[in-house]
């Protein structure tokens, strides 16, 4: 009998992965073909383009495809595995051999263990990367030969002591740091420009950031004044600029870790940061949850001719999950919930409802 459990253990867990390798595949061809549709006019209107930078627009964004699409690809898979069991009265054999329905599950969560802990890995080893150099190639309108610059940033917005400044790249050069296409709002206390100072270049030298090139209008008349030097008094330090417009999803761990620990430093708020960091682990995990949110599909009668409901009740809870996921961490990285809880209360939940449905179907 034990002999008999081992088999079907394996064939169970075998066609699981199968279906979830060819499901993740199709979305990742499907999801590419359409974003490259959107994107091949721009990629091929830089200077000397060829088809090869359609390739390296592949090869960079398959992988983000890849990571987002995981878990999603992975309850489709338990659906329609677990469906087409039941329908076919393998589940009915399997029970009537003396498995529970945690033991006809066992495989399929062992897959998924092995999945989340890929989905981990290529995502800090290849997605973190990629995703950055795409950025990078895209603010530089996919320029031919373009060597990435991973000292540059690109599309700066920040909101610091009383100001919003924005820029359209930072870079540190051997003197300091360089900001170009320059935009400060000076708010006033309702949160209103007070003035508003554009510069094409500003430099930290010496301690001191120098604007060049400045164009500053405010007051009452928002008259223009023209200077060509100006000292720009702000408490925004170049570390601090830094690590205020990090991107996480573009960031290694130990670069977010550092971003952290320079904004409790300084005094900003560590909460959208904390919340990123926390959701690299919280999303591999999510793979975990869906053999419990699937479980419904593949338990109960066949012939009751429901299997269609229970299916679709299945991916439902899976897509609930997705939303409650997303809608969570936004609001943790607004700082109005706990970085923890943003990141790992849908996770929990579900965990209890998925375990709950366990439970009554093994009653």
């Amino acid at each position: 009998m034990n002999d008999l459990r081992g088999v079907f253990i394996r064939y169970v867990g075998r066609l699981f992965a199968i279906r979830f390798v060819g499901l993740l595949a199709f979305f990742v061809i499907v999801l590419q073909m359409l974003d490259l549709l959107n994107r091949s006019e721009a990629i091929m209107a830089a200077d000397g383009a060829t088809s090869d930078s359609i390739i390296r627009y592949i090869t960079l964004r398959a992988p983000q495809i890849v990571s987002q699409f995981t878990p999603f690809a992975a309850l489709l898979a338990i659906v329609v595995t677990l469906s087409t069991l039941n329908l076919s009265s393998e589940i009915v054999v399997m029970r009537a051999a003396g498995m529970s329905v945690h033991k006809v599950l066992a495989p399929i969560g062992v897959v998924c263990a092995i999945v989340a802990t890929a989905h981990f890995v290529f995502h800090e080893l290849v997605v973190v990367g990629a995703t950055e150099r795409l950025a990078y190639w895209e603010a530089n309108d996919y320029a031919v030969g373009l060597k990435h610059d991973s000292a540059t940033r690109t599309d700066i917005r920040v909101s610091y002591d009383g100001e919003i400044v924005s820029a359209a790249s930072a870079a540190r050069t051997t003197d300091g740091v360089r900001l170009s296409g320059v935009v400060i709002y000076d708010l006033d206390e309702g949160g209103l420009a007070r003035s508003i100072t554009e510069a094409k270049t500003a430099l930290f030298e010496g301690g001191v950031w120098r604007l060049i090139e400045v164009r500053e209008a405010g007051g009452a008349t928002a008259s223009a004044t023209r200077r060509a030097t100006q000292e720009w008094p702000t408490s925004l330090n170049p570390e601090l600029l830094f690590a205020l417009t990090l991107n996480p999803d573009r960031s290694s761990l130990a670069t977010i870790i550092r971003q952290i620990a320079q904004l409790e430093r300084d005094g900003a708020d560590e909460k959208p940061a904390t919340t990123s960091l926390l959701s690299r682990f919280s999303k591999p995990m999510a793979t975990l949850v869906m053999p419990l949110l699937g479980a419904i599909a593949g338990f109960g009668v066949a012939r009751q001719g429901n299997q269609l409901v229970r299916a679709s009740a299945g991916a439902a809870l899976g897509f609930v999950y997705f939303v409650a996921e997303n809608l969570m961490l936004a609001v943790g990285k607004l700082g109005v919930v706990l970085p923890m809880l943003g990141a790992f209360f849908p996770f929990a939940m579900f965990l209890i409802v998925g375990f709950a449905i366990l439970l009554a179907m093994e009653s």
